[in-house]
């Protein structure tokens, strides 16, 4: 079953360290691209989370976005910076013994630097966490983009459909449009030769030769094995995105070389009429998968 390209996820967690938030949002794009944003975490855990995403998507602009709302005891801890400490002792000592100065340093004095007291921010969210919640963000991203599929696949389903009606109308106008240009054009050849009785034999070449180059019957037999290919690649849980696109510039080409070679104005309608189809489904396609 096709999946949408578009689709957007979020979800929370509550654990021991605090609150997760996930977002997710997809958008069309011709490849995979994975924008990540994170709290601080080593590559290789940013590395993971991306071999995860790619387990659920094949094509797509995919921005995610994680935030952590930490707990009290997650926040950080105010600690003395003790190398500070004893530069800045040593220092004082210097200058004491420099300029012969009286007295001792003091814990005041040390408060006069600001640097004496640090807050280390605890970026140390557990890997299990973040991967359960990115689990859960990813299922119901892909939920969401299968979603919209379902309503992509009744819509191309539906167009299939009248672009097969049409090219029905179109084999059953053919044989009467055969016998119309073969009339025209042994009369034209008689108002041409000025000849009442000519030669039937090389009328029926004539007639064969020009006809043959009319004939849209192959044109025909391939648009339908077309229409067949695209319907079966529709029901494949593979990414066809691409080869869906592939199949519709076959459908244009069939389609334009039915309508220059047919001559008919009935035919030629079924054909603007292939083509209108012809585009919203190459509309539809852009977003799928």
């Amino acid at each position: 079953m096709i999946k949408s390209m578009t689709g957007f996820s979020k979800v929370e967690m509550e654990t021991e360290q605090g609150r997760l938030y996930g977002e997710a949002r997809s958008l069309n794009n011709r490849y995979l691209d994975i924008g990540l944003k994170l709290p601080k975490v080593d590559y290789s855990v940013e590395q993971k989370l991306r071999e995860l995403a790619k387990g659920y998507l094949k094509r797509g602009k995919i921005d995610i976005v994680i935030k952590w709302d930490k707990s009290a005891g997650e926040l950080g801890n105010l600690k003395i910076n003790m190398a500070a400490v004893k530069t800045y002792l040593n220092m004082l000592n210097t200058l004491k013994k420099e300029f012969k100065l009286k007295g001792e340093p003091t814990v005041k004095n040390l408060l006069e630097f600001k640097d004496i007291f640090v807050y280390e921010e605890n970026n140390g969210i557990a890997e299990g966490h973040l991967v359960r919640l990115f689990k859960k963000l990813m299922k119901e991203l892909d939920s969401d983009r299968k979603r919209e599929g379902k309503i992509i696949l009744k819509d191309l389903r539906e167009r299939l459909k009248k672009v097969n009606d049409h090219l029905k109308e179109i084999e059953e106008r053919w044989p009467k449009v055969i016998k119309e240009h073969e009339t025209k054009l042994k009369e034209r050849l008689k108002e041409v030769t000025g000849e009442v009785n000519l030669d039937e034999r090389r009328v029926l070449q004539e007639v064969a030769i020009y006809m043959e180059r009319l004939d849209i019957t192959e044109e025909v037999v391939r648009l339908k094995g077309h229409i067949k290919n695209f319907k079966e690649s529709l029901n494949s849980s593979d990414s066809v995105g691409r080869k869906l696109d592939f199949i519709i510039q076959e459908f244009v080409r069939e389609t334009n070389t039915i309508g220059s070679k047919s001559n008919d104005l009935y035919i030629n309608e079924r054909v603007v009429q292939i083509k209108v189809e012809v585009e919203k489904i190459r509309e539809q396609v852009q977003n799928v998968e």
